[in-house]
């Protein structure tokens, strides 16, 4: 099971305010680092993370306000 998976389904059963307090915090260290580094391949690397983690934390939130089951959204 992905880091994806079981927060998805740890949102669903009810902690969605502190899996999504984590995924955006996790994202907001991202851009940081990715602001400062001023090595280009690295800096590549963070961008497709980045972009990788934002698209499941909308898809997490998604599937919050919808009122969709994790089985639904994966």
């Amino acid at each position: 099971m992905t880091r994806f998976e079981k927060d998805a389904r740890e949102a669903w059963e009810g902690n969605e305010i502190e899996v999504l307090k984590r995924r955006k915090a996790e994202l907001e260290r991202l851009e940081k680092e990715g602001r400062c580094c001023k090595n280009s391949f690295r800096r590549t690397c963070i961008a497709q993370e980045y972009t990788r983690l934002k698209r499941e934390y909308d898809k997490i939130d998604e599937m919050i306000e919808m009122g969709l089951g994790p089985e639904q959204i994966i």
